[in-house]
């Protein structure tokens, strides 16, 4: 996922991003993308929380500013906080606010999250990491609506939709009793599942072009594409860092890139390096497609060459058309004509 400039009227291929000074959107043309757009859309138009279950670095703040935008909140504050990133004693404070001199160094009263929430949405990420003291009080705000700031006799009403994500597993945190059930029932009233990208299938080129595109423009580079090895690679690896991990390797590939293309060799080691399936290891070596192309006692004709070379790339690409003409450097419509002269 990645935020890119709105340029496109197409609901399906495209989500909003909220809060943002320009419309910004979520690229992504997979099947799972439109499938996620699409429950996006209903689960914003709903009250309940809901729970955005996703791996590192697939969008999942990204998504809850677009169920934010989508809503009818959206005029309303967006605020979003990590719960494994502030110290445990001070989380209760953090969210439901606190008087002047409730403990030591509350030297003036806070409002807490909830509060400056009110009316909007409130992203709790990383759920999984809040203590289950402070879960029980969660589950009150959510049930009820109400919360007490620290050192307050008094409950005050909010009305916060809240967002919660995690990349863990809460079904086995709440069986260790690492997790309270209660409250991971409530959450999950709506659940929104991120694909990682390497089941994004032709979203990774899709992404990898647009981020070069805008990182290019942002530094000022002359940088305009991708070499076909280079673009073969990216559509190869599985991302396990998903699009923050490509945004970070594109980053450095065009630090190194002193063309118009990025090469293959301005790409990590592990991309360059990937471990081949049993199937990709069956491919033939340039010395193994020499020997193939020379067998026989006569040397082939030239027409026969290109017959064979194209039947290689072919199988190369698995019977991928689209690909196989972008290795040959041709059209696809060229290709097709010559596989109809081969008949």
């Amino acid at each position: 996922m990645t935020h890119v400039p709105h340029k496109t009227s197409k609901p399906e291929a495209c989500m909003q991003s909220a809060n943002s000074a320009s419309p910004v959107t979520i690229l992504g043309s997979s099947p799972v993308m439109h499938k996620l757009y699409e429950n996006l859309q209903v689960i914003a138009k709903a009250q309940g929380p809901v729970l955005i279950i996703g791996e590192t670095g697939t969008g999942k703040e990204l998504v809850a500013r677009n169920l934010h935008t989508a809503s009818d909140r959206a005029q309303a504050p967006f605020l979003a906080v990590n719960c494994a990133g502030i110290p445990q004693e001070l989380l209760e404070s953090e969210f439901f606010g606190h008087t002047a001199g409730a403990f030591t160094g509350a030297n003036k009263a806070r409002k807490g999250l909830f509060i400056e929430a009110n009316g909007g949405t409130l992203l709790l990420d990383e759920i999984g990491e809040m203590p289950l003291a402070l879960q029980a009080k969660l589950l009150r705000a959510l049930q009820d609506g109400y919360i007490r700031p620290v050192g307050m006799d008094t409950e005050e009403q909010v009305d916060v939709r809240i967002l919660a994500a995690t990349h863990r597993d809460l079904k086995e945190k709440v069986a260790k009793g690492e997790f309270r059930e209660d409250l991971y029932y409530r959450l999950e009233t709506f659940t929104l599942q991120l694909p990682p990208l390497r089941d994004r299938g032709s979203d990774k080129l899709l992404l990898a072009r647009q981020l070069l595109t805008e990182m290019a423009r942002d530094q000022q580079s002359k940088v305009e594409g991708f070499s076909k090895e280079a673009e073969l690679l990216l559509e190869r690896y599985d991302y396990p860092g998903n699009v923050r991990e490509l945004q970070n390797l594109l980053e450095a590939a065009l630090a190194f890139c002193d063309g118009k293309h990025i090469q293959a060799w301005h790409l990590p080691e592990r991309l360059r390096q990937q471990q081949l399936s049993p199937q990709q290891d069956e491919r033939p070596s340039s010395l193994q497609i020499e020997n193939q192309l020379l067998r026989g006692n006569k040397l082939p004709t030239l027409e026969e060459l290109q017959q064979r070379y194209v039947q290689l790339v072919l199988d190369e690409t698995q019977g991928n058309k689209r690909r196989a003409a972008a290795l040959l450097g041709i059209g696809r419509r060229t290709l097709y004509r010559w596989l109809d002269e081969a008949k």
